[in-house]
């Protein structure tokens, strides 16, 4: 009986390999925000917080599977299921890529560089508030 346990977990261990994205075709994949890490921390309810994604509470739009998808015609949407969430669709909403740059485009003149590395794509968005500079990095990673 033992040997049969560690055969089976010899196997599982040995069959359970991380599956590769092809960083060719964005599209193939809709990109799930696995965090948003602001710095520096900011403070909430009396505390630092560096979890961007989880401060506007559990009924927040990033908190709530917040995923980012391409489509082939060079649209992109972003789309959360929180209950809270109205999410924005840009009509005229387009990206373009060079190589691991992925630019995207509100169609009201407002754009934001991505940047696709491994099986990640990474966001930097800084804002200022009481005088203080804030950076939130957003990592997506693909689901199928």
């Amino acid at each position: 009986m033992k040997k049969l346990l560690v055969i089976l977990v010899l196997f599982t261990a040995l069959g359970c390999k991380k599956k590769s994205i092809n960083p060719e075709d964005i599209t193939q994949y809709n990109w799930s925000l696995s965090s948003a890490t602001i710095s520096p921390a900011m403070v909430v309810n009396g505390k630092p917080e560096t979890n961007f994604k989880t401060m506007a509470g559990p009924s927040g739009c990033l908190n709530n599977n917040y995923t980012l998808s391409f489509s082939k015609d060079g649209s992109y949407a972003f789309s959360s299921n929180g209950p809270l969430c109205d999410m924005i669709s840009f009509k005229n909403a387009k990206y373009t890529r060079s190589g691991n740059q992925i630019t995207l485009n509100d169609g009201l003149n407002h754009s934001s560089i991505y940047i696709l590395s491994g099986n990640s794509i990474t966001n930097k968005y800084t804002f200022e508030q009481n005088n203080v500079s804030y950076t939130v990095t957003y990592i997506y990673n693909p689901k199928q």
